[in-house]
């Protein structure tokens, strides 16, 4: 018989597989796991009940309190939710750990391949060690199969596997679904695929015609729009751009200074654009009246020495 508590790791949510041999082992080794199976049951009593039979009752139920506090001891905080009720009963408890992590469903055997089908060599691991994983994922996809369970129960499976692990990223809802079903037989996957099929389309056409219609409302609205400013549809006047350009430049004009040189070379542009239909009489007196302001003071009979005044408002203008 065992003595001491166990070695090996306690219970928690990835490890049921290895730990539920282990426990088993060591129930065995210390002459429990007969009653943790229930294959030993409690001894029959008399009535009354003589001194031998009390004693064999006191003695099974003893070891039966055993079976059942290794059993608490030996899984992990969380995992001791399952045992509400029944911490009395050790086959109660291991049938209840049984139910949660050996789940014999279309949906745990999945993932149990998909584990087995994604082992890789780590860095500096040995083939031996390799070819026992394998084998540990193996029996774990076996422990989770029903006795009923058949080839071609297995070879349907494989077929809606290969289809679920196909689908991309965004059919993980559909996805976790399917998982939820007690079976993936292939007439219910394919049905299943169908139907997703058809309902994506659907929400993908509903959701072009909401976007088209929001489109054409958009439309009709920017389309009675008209500028007060420059006329134009399709704008307010506070959104014409017209109108910020044009005072924009008004803002850049008001703000250049104005020379006394801009204001004559003005004149003499007006001057002698203005000249070509003027008759001679006119463009005379003008010519007159240009070279008069040149100089400061009206002079009779001015020299052509005389040199021009710069700060005159107008130049000479020649005939």
């Amino acid at each position: 018989m065992a003595s001491g508590s166990p070695i090996f790791a306690k219970l928690n949510e990835e490890n049921y597989s290895t730990w539920s041999g282990e426990m088993e082992v060591w129930l065995r080794a210390s002459g429990l796991w007969r009653l943790v199976s229930g294959r030993q049951k409690a001894p029959s009593t008399s009535s009354p009940v003589t001194q031998a039979e009390a004693d064999a009752l006191d003695a099974f139920e003893a070891r039966l309190d055993k079976a059942a506090g290794w059993l608490y001891l030996m899984v992990e905080q969380e995992q001791r939710i399952h045992f509400q009720g029944i911490q009395d009963s050790p086959v109660k408890m291991w049938e209840a750990l049984e139910a949660v992590h050996r789940q014999k469903r279309a949906g745990m055997r999945f993932n149990a391949y998909d584990d087995l089908f994604s082992i890789r060599k780590l860095e500096e691991e040995s083939l031996q060690s390799l070819i026992n994983r394998v084998e540990s994922s193996k029996q774990k996809i076996k422990e989770l199969r029903p006795s009923s369970f058949t080839l071609e129960q297995l070879d349907d499976e494989l077929a809606s596997m290969a289809l679920i692990r196909a689908l991309p990223d965004e059919f993980s809802g559909f996805t976790s679904s399917l998982l939820l079903m007690d079976k993936l037989d292939k007439t219910t996957v394919h049905q299943a695929f169908v139907t997703e099929d058809l309902q994506r389309r659907k929400r993908a056409q509903d959701a072009s015609g909401s976007s088209q219609a929001l489109a054409a409302r958009s439309g009709s609205q920017f389309a009675t729009k008209t500028c007060d400013f420059c006329g134009r549809e399709g704008h307010k006047f506070a959104e014409c751009k017209t109108f910020e350009r044009a005072k924009s430049r008004a803002q850049e004009d008001a703000q250049k200074p104005r020379t006394p040189y801009k204001r004559a070379n003005k004149a003499q542009e007006e001057s002698g654009s203005s000249s070509s239909t003027q008759t001679p009489e006119k463009a005379q007196r003008v010519t007159e009246f240009a070279g008069n302001a040149s100089t400061p003071y009206p002079s009779p009979s001015p020299s052509p020495s005389t040199p021009l005044q710069l700060d005159a408002d107008f130049v000479k203008i020649e005939k």
